[in-house]
């Protein structure tokens, strides 16, 4: 494998993995593709996701460092696809944060939709004066 200095097309690239998906044919590094496309999307989810709730109890104190640890792991695969600049694992690795992105934000938009504000039955806010009013139209 060549030493490239800057982006470049091709599929004699090594990702991940030394020499994966180098010289095993195009299904290997559309399958290569494929597995950076699926880490970005994970990647994106988990930046995402909140990391500590305001009264985290110390008893969870391993469990979020363990979730912590898994984010940053999956974080730096996707800096070591990134850094083959090849331009079509770069693609793939922004396709999969838009993905990642989209598939999560409409995924919490219909199971977790925002609470609406409802009216009150009677209508009291009508009667009472706006401070943005004269004393002239308020006295109508």
């Amino acid at each position: 494998m060549s030493q490239h200095s800057g982006l470049w097309f091709g599929s004699d690239v090594e990702i991940l993995f030394n020499g994966w998906p180098l010289g095993h044919g195009s299904f290997q590094f559309f399958l290569a593709l494929l597995l950076v496309f699926m880490i970005s999307v994970v990647a994106q989810m988990c930046a995402m996701t909140p990391m500590t709730t305001p009264k985290m109890a110390a008893k969870s104190l391993i469990p979020h460092a363990a979730l912590h640890g898994f984010r940053t792991l999956i974080a730096y695969l996707v800096l070591l696809c990134v850094i083959t600049f090849n331009a079509g694992v770069i693609i793939m690795v922004l396709f999969g944060h838009v993905a990642g992105y989209i598939g999560l934000t409409l995924y919490l938009k219909y199971n977790y939709p925002a609470p609406v504000a409802i009216p009150p039955a009677d209508d009291t806010k009508a009667s009472c004066p706006s401070p943005w009013r004269s004393s002239a139209q308020t006295k109508v």
